[in-house]
């Protein structure tokens, strides 16, 4: 019966645990460990271990040396304006074996109330070039032009499988089985300060 009562109790740790989103590790033989809760089961102590570490909003920042150092020129404009963002490619873009790298750009806009009128098209990936090359890339404004507010481009350094083309006639060759990688590799802002 103790037995049955002890799984039980393990059990019921173990479910609390996972519904908290903690990690559960196991200490035996009455090793000392530290945690916010804690419960004894026989010989084994669980463990839930709760994150006081915030959870990153977005992906990783890249390393220093994956740094693009974004501009975006003019530094602020109008409606019409014609920005141009410019980067510095810190790894060659294209294929090397079964990876493949390319850089993708985001715009974003800060205003109080965003609207589809003010979001701009995503800028083209950037899949041909060469490390250290600096590029420049024109933005393409919304269809009725630019809306007062701040932008933020933010540069990402994708990797990931690369997948050629089938051979006219010749079955496709299978793609490599590998998550793609997006790191933050840099920001940088523009301000629209009128419409007019």
């Amino acid at each position: 019966m103790r037995t049955v009562l002890r799984l039980f109790m393990l059990a019921a740790l173990l479910a609390a645990g996972v519904a908290a989103g903690g990690t559960i590790a196991f200490a035996q033989s009455g090793a000392r460990v530290r945690a916010s809760r804690t419960a004894t089961v026989g010989p084994a102590t669980g463990v839930i271990a709760t994150s006081t570490t915030r959870t990153p909003a977005g992906p990783p920042m890249g390393t220093a040396a994956e740094q693009t150092h974004p501009s975006v020129l003019p530094r602020s404009g109008r409606a019409h304006t014609r920005f141009t963002a410019g980067l510095t490619l810190a790894d060659a873009p294209g294929h090397s074996g079964v990876l493949a790298t390319d850089y993708r750009l985001q715009l974003s806009v800060k205003r109080k109330h965003v609207t589809p009128r003010c979001s701009p098209p995503p800028p083209p990936n950037i899949d041909a070039g060469s490390a250290n090359q600096r590029v420049h890339i024109p933005l393409t404004a919304p269809k009725f032009g630019w809306c007062v507010g701040r932008y933020t481009l933010t540069v990402f350094l994708q990797r990931g499988p690369y997948c050629p083309a089938p051979t006219p006639g010749q079955p496709p060759s299978p793609c490599p089985e590998f998550a793609t990688q997006d790191l933050d590799v840099g920001h940088a802002n523009f301000v629209v300060t009128s419409r007019h």
